[in-house]
């Protein structure tokens, strides 16, 4: 486990924690994983996502345990149809609950989502795209990001941090970010060149995110890509925490897309501020 995380448990449930002074002071966040939940099959056991086969039923009782754990109300959570684009929803109070128990009535077509509003727990789900996180603690603002590889080619990180500054006045040299884990170059390789060409035509796209490895085999680093959206977007590199864990090496705990083919359930990371006043 990285020094920057910390793996917590609660009765059978384990999520992970950035140990940032200021994101425990500031937020409630954190990173599910599969562990704690009553899904079966490939969607043992933590399944948080209504967009996969698993039962509604059992979604919703997975998400209650695990908010119950962190001590939120899983009826006030705000979540949002992924699409894997570059789409950001500024999120307000009349967003309460949107996706909570019910996925039509999530937030239409985002991959991100920001808010200054205090107490109101944003959640997006995972199984090897990339969370990311962003605090403001000066505006008191937070940002949520799902960054797949469409997202990351369009920029979704760096896109999700000029919204905030554009809504909330944000200055990004005063802020901190989160990636939580994802899918690792370790596992994330391409024999597809159209795909690989896609990548090398991106700004900012180096060695570090695009390895060779072989003949026509290439590796790509999606939380390296994304880091590099958010130090270009003004945020100093010491100020993100990235985790080194990639879900596809780790099936006890994390769920993955890309290892299992398709057919499995979906991680959460949640991101809520405080109320500090």
């Amino acid at each position: 486990m990285d020094n920057n995380f910390k793996l917590k448990t609660s009765g059978m449930i384990k999520y992970l924690q950035c140990q940032s002074k200021e994101f425990n002071q500031l937020t409630k966040h954190a990173f599910s994983t599969r562990c704690g939940g009553i899904s079966s099959k490939s969607y043992s056991s933590l399944n948080l996502s209504f967009n996969v086969n698993d039962k509604i039923e059992n979604v919703i009782e997975n998400r209650k345990i695990f908010f119950n754990a962190l001590d939120i109300n899983y009826k006030s959570i705000v979540s949002a149809k992924q699409v894997h684009k570059d789409n950001i929803a500024v999120v307000n109070k009349g967003d309460k609950a949107r996706g909570a128990l019910n996925y039509r009535k999530s937030i239409s077509e985002s991959d991100a989502l920001i808010t200054d509003i205090p107490n109101l727990p944003l959640l997006m789900c995972y199984a090897d795209c990339v969370p990311v996180l962003i605090l403001d603690p000066d505006k008191k603002a937070i940002g949520l990001a799902h960054a797949g590889r469409n997202g990351t080619l369009l920029n979704i990180s760096l896109k999700t941090l000029l919204k905030m500054k554009e809504t909330f006045g944000t200055r990004p040299d005063s802020c901190l970010a989160v990636i939580f884990p994802s899918i690792g170059p370790c596992s994330y390789y391409f024999t597809n060149r159209e795909i690989i060409a896609d990548w090398l035509t991106q700004e900012n796209i180096t060695n570090e995110v695009v390895h060779i490895q072989g003949k026509n085999n290439w590796q790509i680093d999606l939380k390296k890509a994304n880091n590099i959206q958010l130090i270009k977007g003004g945020i100093k590199s010491k100020n993100i925490f990235t985790s080194t864990e990639c879900t596809a090496d780790n099936p006890d705990i994390y769920f993955s897309h890309h290892r299992d083919k398709g057919e499995t359930g979906r991680m959460a990371a949640i991101f809520m501020l405080k109320d500090n006043r």
